[in-house]
């Protein structure tokens, strides 16, 4: 049988008269071709290119796009075949100069359906940024920022979902004079094990002053935190692990009889939509910080970490194509 080759696509034709064609070819030679139809699957060679721009065989429109954020909302289709993106929000940044959130993976599904079908969606939110304390030149350790809000389509029991980004990684303690250290950092909400710094201690190159921290808290669900250290008098605490309620607090910086405690971990946030669970992950809490350059000290708090989310959304989407005519 003749075939159209499309890519690496091959469509079954005939020659033969059809009432309603999907698709009529016309060779060099003159003779027309009509595909037949593809029922239980949309067209394999559609293309997707940035996220924003489709290309494909055929004719589709933007049929729907979601314009509320961290709302499950219910949507009914017509009869027809579909293309869908989905992309959860962005992660918040860490607090201080941290690192900036990372954006969500775009999914895609297609699917075909013969009669009005309900279908569930919603569309996730960028995560808060992770907060940070100063007094004078020093700051404490940055809280870690929150994963940003899951995004997900559901129709007649399939599910497509794009997890939420992660969250940044916060910034290190600075000392009485300004110069940053690589302690105390709070890490991303679910950005793994490697987003948090441990705790330090410093008594030289700071004339007769002393720099100390305590260890940033792991984000959530699972992320560690850092290791403390402990010099005499001197004592900057670990980290908490982060959890699946939340990131980790931040290590406490212990100087004497003084304390400076560590930033509270952020909570995760869940939500529920289409019997699935969508969250966005605590980031972990900033270390404290106790810092002298000779007179006067400068003890902050640590940063807490980022909770939930922002609410809002220029990076996610829920969009639905549709096959056919406007």
């Amino acid at each position: 049988m003749p075939a159209i080759h499309i890519d690496d696509i091959q469509i079954p034709v005939q020659m033969v008269q059809q009432t309603t064609p999907s698709l009529k070819i016309m060779d060099a030679t003159g003779t027309v071709y009509y595909a037949d139809a593809m029922a239980g699957a949309c067209p394999d060679s559609v293309k997707v290119s940035d996220g924003t721009n489709v290309y494909s065989v055929g004719t589709q429109y933007l049929y729907y796009e979601s314009d509320s954020v961290n709302s499950c909302d219910t949507i009914s289709l017509p009869p027809g075949c579909y293309f869908v993106q989905v992309r959860g929000g962005r992660g918040g940044a860490g607090g201080g100069n941290g690192g900036a959130g990372m954006d969500a993976v775009a999914q895609t599904y297609s699917f075909t359906i013969t009669q009005q079908t309900d279908a569930v969606v919603f569309r996730g939110g960028d995560g808060n940024a992770g907060a940070v304390n100063a007094s004078g030149n020093a700051a404490s350790g940055g809280g870690g920022g929150a994963s940003g809000v899951a995004s997900m389509f559901a129709i007649n029991g399939a599910v497509v979902m794009s997890d939420g980004g992660a969250g940044g990684r916060g910034a290190g303690g600075i000392d009485a004079n300004g110069d940053a250290h690589d302690c105390g950092a709070g890490g991303g909400g679910n950005a793994g094990d490697m987003s948090n710094a441990l705790g330090g201690y410093a008594d030289s190159g700071l004339g007769n002053g002393f720099f100390l921290c305590g260890a940033g808290g792991g984000g959530a669900p699972s992320g560690s935190g850092g290791d403390g250290v402990s010099s005499g008098a001197y004592r900057a605490d670990a980290g908490g692990d982060g959890t699946g309620t939340g990131g980790g607090d931040g290590g406490a910086a212990h100087r004497m009889l003084s304390e400076r405690s560590g930033g509270d971990g952020g909570a995760t946030l869940s939500f529920s939509c289409g019997g699935q669970m969508l969250y966005s992950y605590g980031g972990g809490g900033g270390g404290g910080v106790q810092a002298s350059s000779n007179v006067p000290y400068r003890d902050v708090n640590g940063g807490a970490g980022g909770t939930g989310s922002t609410g809002a959304s220029d990076t996610s989407f829920v969009r639905i194509y549709k096959f056919g005519n406007v």
